[in-house]
């Protein structure tokens, strides 16, 4: 019999949905020696049709979280627990907090967590982070394992293929750009203007959540390409045919490194911070630093971009291998 591994991630409007992208694919990795169940809540209320086909397709079992509010929502799932009779707990974002992670790790049998803040003591057997930090950057339990770096990114099927041989030109044709799906600075119109206004014959793709453009899906307007909640297989096909990547320093960039895409990252939340700072001093992207800032400071950084060599990304790593290694993390826990 299977031992089950009860996944929660929350997603939606307001906090965005890279930690649910993220922990499907994790769910991938392990549906075929676990038994995954995957469970959310959104503060919109019930996740929407792409969540729950994400769900769907990683393998796993999706169990509603209901809840008013997030407070009402983690004490559904501390039952959601204890009725699952779940193995393994896996908690996917920045705020449980110690006491929180305490009332899971009593309810289950093991507990990993995935976490890039190191702003609190954490009670997981397995810590997982994809930000360029040390054990030792982190308050653990003795005893807990540990594996960091972008390199331990959970990728989706698509992003496992081998890379097509590519010729890239500089400055670069085609970019692909994408704030998350709920950029809540709408960050995608201004860096869109901004692009346009240096190159007008960029051929731009764009993915963005369905509130960014309202009611524009899919659509060419004078080389502009818009995308909203578009599957693996398109955003891996989008990043093989573009010249330059545009994103948060964020889990999509790590996504842009399987591909071999080069990469111009900014920020705009502070857990995107760490992980921008350190790829800026290892060269793993061009900086674009403070995506609020002002657009003319913006301009003058992205005209720099369009205008450097932009070689193969720092970050080389293999995917296929190191999926297999969480794989076995997960069976040893």
């Amino acid at each position: 019999m299977k031992r089950s591994v009860l996944i929660r991630a929350d997603g939606g409007s307001q906090v965005g949905f890279g930690h649910f992208v993220r922990s499907c694919a994790l769910a991938s990795y392990l549906s075929r020696d676990f038994d995954c169940i995957f469970t959310s809540y959104s503060h919109d209320g019930a996740p929407n049709a792409y969540q729950l086909g994400l769900a769907k397709a990683s393998g796993a079992r999706w169990m509603p979280l209901p809840g008013g509010s997030l407070e009402e929502a983690d004490g559904e799932f501390l039952d959601l627990i204890e009725r699952t009779g779940a193995d393994t707990v896996v908690l996917d974002n920045y705020y449980y907090s110690t006491e929180y992670q305490r009332s899971v790790r009593q309810r289950c049998r093991r507990l990993v967590c995935i976490d890039d803040m190191p702003t609190k003591h954490i009670v997981a057997d397995l810590l997982i982070t994809v930000c360029p930090l040390r054990r030792e950057d982190f308050s653990l339990e003795a005893g807990a394992d540990f594996l960091g770096g972008p390199e331990w990114m959970f990728l989706r099927q698509p992003f496992l293929t081998p890379v097509p041989e590519r010729v890239r030109t500089v400055p670069p044709r085609r970019v692909v750009m994408a704030m998350g799906g709920a950029d809540p600075h709408r960050v995608t119109p201004k860096l869109l203007g901004i692009l346009r206004d240096i190159d007008p014959g960029l051929e731009i793709d764009v993915v963005a959540g369905p509130t960014v453009f309202t009611g524009i899906h899919g659509v060419n307007v004078n080389g502009v390409n818009i995308h909203s909640q578009i599957g693996a297989g398109e955003m891996c096909a989008l990043m093989d045919r573009a010249d330059l990547g545009i994103f948060p320093a964020s889990s999509v960039c790590i996504e842009a490194f399987s591909r071999r895409l080069p990469v111009a990252a900014g920020h705009y939340a502070d857990n995107q911070q760490p992980f921008y700072d350190y790829g800026v001093r290892h060269g793993w992207f061009a900086p674009l630093g403070s995506l609020l800032d002002p657009e003319p400071e913006l301009r003058q950084r992205m005209q720099r971009v369009l205008s450097m060599e932009n070689a193969r990304p720092a970050v080389n790593f293999d995917p296929v291998k190191n999926k297999e290694i969480i794989i076995s993390k997960f069976k040893e826990l």
